[in-house]
C-alpha cells in the first residue's frame, strides 16, 4: 500500500510537477482521498440480499418444453 506522501508525489508527477495552481493546492486532499479509498476496500460490507418485490430481485423463470397451442 502506498503512503499519502507517495500518492501525492505521483499526482504531482503526472500533472507535470506544478508549483502553483489548482492541482498543486489540492494535491494533499487528492492524496488523502485516494489513501482513504485504498484502505477502506477491506472494510467493504457484504451486499444485502434484495427485498422481495423489488426490481433487484430476479424473476423466477419458467421453461416451456413444448407448444401449448395447436395449429
Amino acid at each position: 500500500m502506498a503512503t499519502r506522501q507517495d500518492i501525492k508525489k505521483a499526482i504531482l508527477r503526472v500533472a507535470g510537477d506544478p508549483v502553483s495552481g489548482g492541482i498543486a493546492s489540492l494535491a494533499d486532499e487528492m492524496a488523502d482521498a485516494v489513501f482513504a479509498l485504498d484502505n477502506s476496500s477491506a472494510d467493504t460490507p457484504a451486499k444485502a440480499k434484495p427485498v422481495r418485490g423489488t426490481t433487484q430481485q430476479a424473476e423466477k423463470e419458467t421453461r416451456v418444453m413444448e407448444a401449448v397451442e395447436q395449429r
